[in-house]
């Protein structure tokens, strides 16, 4: 097919170099494309080859505590992906004999392998012909069929993508797309005069390729307001493990829901079973923004006399060994200052 042979010439020529790219080895290409899921490629770099390192084979992955994993991970967010790579990992290894699934569909049963992730694994270590449909394969197909119809996920394409892919290389037709999408067919300014495959593009030939793809207007994220507190117990700090859930395994300091004043926080932290409460300053505001909801952090750090049970204090080389998640940073560092006085 013409369409296939002009992207797959173009990648020839253009493909990213990248740390993963050429890789065939299922256990690679799986960490890889886990952790390129709504991650930047350039942050994904350092973790994937520090990964590597501390964890070569899927069994060392495997062997490995959650603790570990999720502090390695550290930074990186979105951390139900890092549960679930240790829990696939050790099924894998435990009931495969290191072996990952060689087809899309098994792959999907294990734990965190969406139809997206799977289908770029099996592309591009088994060579099974599966579109990979993340944003950027969306997008590219969409204005190369001026698509009209409402795009809910980039799956709403599978038929058509189904048909265009190339047989003899889907791996690298997969990445292809992805890198079109990347380089020249971008969201805001696609280099359509650059483009390889502009003469398939139907919204290139109508002068329309900013009206692809269609898509719903995205949902207003719920505003949360919480108060972080860095509570010191006999000079060290507290702090307790998140249950599962958002930012699940991770550790976390003090918080309540809401914003407060002096007095009404000395309350609302008595009531939560914190004993002797002196408050000793104001710290930062603070704002991190997940898919679905924004947290608007106020800060302070106090002291106590007795915590409520769950709370574990830490000394500061502790607190370095402790995963926490990117939301917390800017009161980590000043925990970090504080512990090690």
């Amino acid at each position: 097919m013409r369409f296939s042979e002009d992207l797959l010439s173009w990648y020839d020529a253009n493909a990213r170099a990248l740390p993963w790219r050429g890789e065939r080895d299922p256990y690679r290409v799986w960490l890889s494309e886990i952790m390129l899921q709504q991650t930047q490629t350039q942050t994904v770099k350092g973790y994937y080859a520090r990964f590597l390192e501390r964890f070569p084979t899927v069994f060392d992955l495997a062997a490995a505590d959650e603790e570990t994993v999720l502090k390695l991970w550290e930074g990186l967010g979105y951390y139900s992906r890092a549960r679930n790579l240790h829990a696939a990992a050790r099924r894998v290894a435990a009931e495969m004999g290191g072996r990952f699934p060689a087809t899309a569909e098994a792959l999907r049963r294990l734990p965190g392998v969406g139809p997206y992730a799977a289908n770029a694994i099996a592309s591009i270590a088994w060579g099974e012909p599966v579109p990979a449909l993340d944003g950027n394969q969306a997008r590219v197909l969409s204005r190369v069929l001026a698509w009209e119809d409402v795009l809910n996920t980039p799956f709403d394409l599978v038929d058509p993508a189904a048909v265009l892919i190339d047989r003899q290389r889907p791996g690298d037709y997969n990445q292809a797309l992805m890198d079109l999408g990347a380089a020249i067919c971008t969201p805001k300014a696609p280099r359509c005069d650059a483009c390889p495959v502009a003469a398939h593009c139907r919204a290139r030939a109508e002068d329309a390729a900013m009206d692809f793809p269609r898509k719903r207007a995205p949902a207003a994220k719920k505003q949360q307001d919480r108060t972080i507190l860095l509570v010191m117990l006999n000079g060290r700090l507290l702090v307790r493990r998140r249950p599962k859930g958002l930012l699940g395994g991770l550790y976390e300091f003090a918080a309540l829901e809401g914003h407060y004043a002096e007095d009404g926080l000395r309350a609302a932290l008595a009531e939560a079973g914190f004993a002797g409460i002196r408050i000793d300053r104001r710290l930062p505001d603070a704002k991190h923004v997940f898919t679905h909801i924004v947290w608007r952090m106020q800060g302070w750090l106090a002291e106590c006399d007795g915590a409520p049970e769950g709370y574990s204090p830490v000394d500061a080389a502790q607190l370095e060994a402790l995963p926490f998640p990117s939301a917390l940073r800017t009161y980590w560092e000043i925990a970090k200052e504080a512990v090690s006085r």
